[in-house]
C-alpha cells in the first residue's frame, strides 16, 4: 500500500507516529506532508519521519486562505506522482486530493462538527471514511462514519506505547518526588478560534501566588510569553513534553489537546475557554472525573478547583483509579485504525506505480 499522510498539527505528529511506524514495518510506502505549525516539524524530525512542507503558514484570514489553496495544489501534484492508495489525516485536503487521483481517503477528527463547521464542509463531503471517537456517533454521517470508543490522545499515550520517564524531574531542576503544575497557553489563532477567550496572564500570576510553596509552576505556550511568564517557561523539548505532563500535579490551560492528554494520563486537567460544553470527547473525560471545564467568567471557580485538588493528599491514587476505569472502558485505537484502513483500501494493492 502507498499512503499519503497529512500532518497539520503537533498532536497529529504524535497520532500518526505509531501509524507510520506500523505501516513502514509492514513494507508499505508512506509519504508525509506537514504544516509548519508550532512544533510539528520539530516533532517529525525527532521521530525520524521524513516529510515535505507544502506551503508557508498563513497568519491572517487571507493568508490562511492562500495557504489552503497552495497546500491543496501542491498536495495534488505530489499525489499525482505518488499515486497513493490512501490519503489520511485531519485534513481539509485529504478527501478531494484522494478523489482526484482515485484513492481512498480517511479523515480523522475528534472535534464536534458544530465546533469546527468550516473543517466539516471542506473535509467530509468526498471522504471515503470519516473517523471519529464514538462520542460523536450522534452526528450520523452515514455508513462512511467509523467510530471508535476511545480518544485521539490514546493513539500515542495509551500505556501500550507510553511510559513516563521519571528523569524528567531532573530536567526540570526538581528533586525526586518534587511537585509541579503546568499551565498551557494556546495561541487561539485557528479559524475556529475567532473570538474565543482563554486564560489571561493575570490569572496565571494569581495561580502561581496561591499555590502551596512546594509546588513549582511551569508555563508552556504556543504564543510568545511576556517577560514575566518567560521566567517560568517549561524547560523541556517538545518530544519530552508528555513525560512532564504525566508527572505533573495538575495541568491548567485553554488548549483542548493538552487537556485531553493530561486527562488520559490520569493528571487533573483544568480548562478555561469558550469551548467548554461544546466538545464531546472532553465532556466524556469530565464525566470520568479526569477533566474539569470552566468558561470565561468562572476564573474564581477554576482557581478554587485547582487548589482543592492540589491540596488533596490522596490526589494521585484518586486520579489513578479514575484513569483505570477510563482505560477499562476505552480501547487502544491504534489496532482498530490499522484494521479499518486495511478493510477500506481492500485487497493488498501492488506498490508498482502506473506508468
Amino acid at each position: 500500500m502507498r499512503a499519503l499522510i497529512d500532518v497539520t498539527h503537533p498532536s497529529l505528529a504524535h497520532v500518526f507516529r505509531p501509524v507510520w511506524a506500523a505501516w513502514s514495518a509492514e513494507g508499505h510506502e508512506c509519504a508525509v506532508v506537514a504544516r509548519d505549525k508550532d512544533v510539528t516539524l520539530e516533532l517529525l524530525r525527532a521521530f525520524g519521519i521524513p516529510h515535505v512542507v507544502l506551503a508557508g503558514v498563513g497568519r491572517t484570514q487571507l493568508g490562511r486562505a492562500r495557504e489552503l489553496l497552495a497546500r491543496e495544489a501542491r498536495m495534488l501534484s505530489l499525489a499525482r506522482r505518488l499515486r497513493p492508495h490512501l490519503v489520511i489525516g485531519t485534513s481539509a485536503h485529504a478527501a478531494r486530493v484522494a478523489f482526484c487521483v482515485g484513492a481512498k481517503s480517511a479523515v480523522l477528527n475528534d472535534d464536534d462538527a458544530a465546533a469546527v463547521p468550516l473543517f466539516r464542509w471542506l473535509s467530509y463531503p468526498l471522504a471515503s471514511a470519516i473517523v471519529t471517537p464514538s462520542c460523536l456517533a450522534h452526528e450520523g454521517h452515514g455508513p462512511r462514519h467509523l467510530t471508535y470508543p476511545s480518544y485521539h490522545a490514546l493513539f500515542y499515550l495509551h500505556p501500550a506505547r507510553f511510559t513516563p520517564d521519571p528523569a524528567i524531574r531532573a530536567e526540570l531542576g526538581l528533586p525526586d518526588g518534587g511537585r509541579f503544575g503546568i499551565v498551557r497557553l494556546s495561541a487561539l489563532a485557528a479559524h475556529h478560534d475567532t473570538g474565543v477567550r482563554g486564560l489571561t496572564e493575570s490569572l496565571v500570576a494569581r495561580l502561581r501566588r496561591d499555590l502551596p510553596g512546594e509546588v513549582r509552576l511551569f508555563v508552556t505556550s504556543e504564543k510568545p510569553l511576556s517577560d514575566e511568564l518567560r521566567r517560568f517557561a517549561l524547560p523541556v523539548a517538545a518530544p519530552r513534553l508528555h513525560h512532564a505532563v504525566a508527572l505533573a500535579d495538575f495541568v491548567l490551560g485553554d488548549s483542548q489537546t493538552m487537556t485531553a492528554e493530561a486527562a488520559v494520563l490520569g493528571v487533573p486537567a483544568f480548562r478555561l475557554n469558550d469551548f467548554v460544553g461544546r466538545i464531546s470527547y472532553l465532556r466524556e473525560l469530565e464525566d470520568y472525573g479526569l477533566a474539569f471545564g470552566f468558561r470565561p467568567g468562572e476564573e474564581e471557580k477554576a482557581l478554587a478547583a485547582v487548589q482543592e485538588v492540589v491540596r488533596r493528599p490522596d490526589r494521585r491514587e484518586l486520579f489513578a483509579e479514575r484513569r483505570r476505569r477510563m482505560l477499562a472502558e476505552r480501547i487502544d485505537p491504534l489496532p482498530w485504525l490499522l484494521d479499518r484502513v486495511r478493510a477500506l483500501v481492500g485487497p493488498e494493492p501492488a506498490l508498482e506505480r502506473p506508468a
